[in-house]
């Protein structure tokens, strides 16, 4: 563990620890389960553990940082979406799961409490990402730019198609207009550079006029693209700027909806009528009382 630990070995896998031993993989599964047991190494998932470093101490204490398991799961992979957008000041939306960008279908998995949302992506548009110290771990996260154009091509991962709105209005101010411009031209999709261009009017942001060329030029001629899924949204809306069917109420895309409570109107009751449920309601000492109330009571609604 020692020289795991000198190497600066930050994962481990049971056929690292049979090479290690020159041993059966049935005993190195048992020494990486020893080792879990008494706090040298974490699972992760099954065959990968994370190394838990001494200075920890004796308890052995893991990395409570969910972004330094999630590089760990799987390679390559950086990490995207609504989880990159957090990182970089672009929504101030707080996401429950993390989301990771791969070139392999998994299943989502949970380690430490933590859910990770593995999304598959081509390996031609596998790039736009760096290195970038996290709580002072090391993981690979998705520029600024390539952040936003996840988010806009796939919104569930990023909150919505309204906080997808508000994403690219707080972006404005932070874009590398070139470095988006980099992005796209690979990326070869013209649905993209359209929904990009119409939110990015609808939020009144300011584009130069070069680039707003150079967006237009990567639009496919007579290109018609919905806004939102149909699925979701419907197909039904008017054809608005950028060539995009405009099937999502604005009201989800300019500001966030709130649900007003409803106001029960109740019957107003004449003032003698509320004295004389008052005058029922009040307790009853005993029968010979209660007799006499409702004789009095009758009497008086008896015709004169």
């Amino acid at each position: 563990m020692l020289d795991l630990e000198w190497r600066d070995q930050r994962t481990v896998r049971i056929a690292d620890l049979d090479r290690i031993l020159g041993r059966s993989t049935s005993y190195a599964r048992f020494l990486a389960h020893e080792l879990v047991r008494k706090g040298w190494l974490e699972r992760l998932r099954p065959g990968l553990f994370r190394l838990i470093p001494a200075n920890r101490g004796r308890e052995g204490v893991a990395d409570t940082n969910p972004l330094a398991a999630g590089a760990a799961l799987v390679h390559p992979s950086f990490f995207s979406f609504g989880t990159a957008c957090s990182f970089h000041g672009l929504t101030e939306q707080v996401f429950s799961e993390v989301y990771i960008a791969c070139q392999k279908r998994l299943r989502p998995r949970t380690v430490r409490n933590t859910r990770y949302v593995f999304i598959d992506v081509r390996q031609d548009r596998f790039f736009g990402f760096t290195d970038a110290d996290v709580l002072g771990e090391v993981v690979p996260m998705a520029t600024r730019e390539r952040a936003l154009l996840d988010a806009i091509d796939r919104p569930r991962f990023a909150g919505g198609l309204g906080e997808v709105s508000r994403i690219v209005a707080r972006s404005a101010a932070k874009l590398s207009w070139p470095a988006l411009l980099t992005l796209l031209r690979p990326w070869r999709e013209s649905a993209l550079v359209q929904r990009l261009g119409y939110l990015l009017d609808l939020n009144h942001v300011e584009v130069p006029a070069p680039e707003r060329q150079a967006l237009k030029s990567l639009v496919r001629p007579a290109s018609k693209v919905h806004l939102g899924a149909r699925g979701r949204w419907g197909s039904a809306g008017a054809l608005g700027p950028w060539n995009v069917v405009e099937n999502v109420p604005r009201d989800v895309l300019l500001e966030p909806t709130t649900q007003k409570q409803r106001r029960v109107m109740r019957p107003i009751r004449h003032p003698l009528e509320r004295q004389e449920s008052q005058k029922w309601t009040m307790p009853i000492r005993n029968w010979k009382n209660a007799l006499n109330q409702f004789a009095v009571h009758f009497e008086s609604r008896l015709p004169v």
